[in-house]
């Protein structure tokens, strides 16, 4: 009974060596895969590239990835894990009000864009490009759009007046979605950008568009 026992906690530590092995080997891969498309975009990375920054061998990175679109698509999904860990989250304290709870999340949040995360930096690439090649990594991108949107209206819709419309509860949250997708681009345009100062500029007009709604809807 005790070699049975010894003999199943001998194949259960080996296991976990392996496994341990396996996803230091993928972070690895991930990694190398993140800094070439840094430095040269998704379409001027290879996986002969990846191989050789990574160390390991084009056959360790297809035992991990199907091809290099499912490689991208995984570092979208864990770059975007990562950010999500480093900035405010939409779950403001009811008794705030609107206008300082936004101005929380957004002044955490938006800056952050600035050092464009790995996960938009290949999603916007993929994004713009239809080609059927990159069709799991833009899928993974928009997906972590929909997080992102659906954060946002479940924070808008708590945020205001229960008699909002869903219709409108939408469309203030893909306003403040197209906030941050401008500030990206501005950001990455203008170096002197002053975040804050249109952060702040939003944030009259997102409180006067929710006075809108909320006065059409219990008028």
């Amino acid at each position: 009974m005790a070699d049975k026992s010894a003999n199943g906690a001998a194949r259960a530590a080996r296991t976990g060596a392996r496994r341990q092995r396996s996803q230091r080997s993928s972070d690895r891969i991930l990694a190398a895969a993140a800094e070439l498309a840094r430095e040269r975009g998704i379409h001027g990375t290879t996986i002969a590239a990846v191989s050789k920054r990574s160390g390991l061998p084009a056959s360790s990175i297809y035992w991990h990835f199907a091809d290099k679109d499912e490689l991208f698509a995984e570092v979208i999904r864990t770059d975007f894990a990562r950010w999500l860990t480093t900035v405010p989250q939409w779950n403001t304290p009811e008794d705030i009000p609107l206008r300082e709870a936004l101005a929380t999340i957004l002044l955490g949040a938006v800056p952050t864009l600035r050092d464009m995360p790995d996960f938009i930096r290949i999603g916007m690439q993929v994004v713009l490009d239809q080609r059927q090649a990159y069709a799991a990594a833009r899928n993974a991108f928009l997906d972590t759009r929909a997080q992102v949107f659906e954060m946002m209206r479940t924070w808008v819709d708590r945020s205001l007046d229960p008699e909002t419309t869903p219709t409108d509860v939408d469309a203030l949250a893909r306003l403040i979605l197209a906030f941050s997708d401008g500030t990206l681009v501005a950001s990455q345009a203008t170096t002197d950008l002053d975040v804050a100062e249109y952060v702040e500029l939003f944030l009259d007009v997102f409180v006067e568009a929710a006075h809108l709604t909320t006065s059409d809807a219990t008028d």
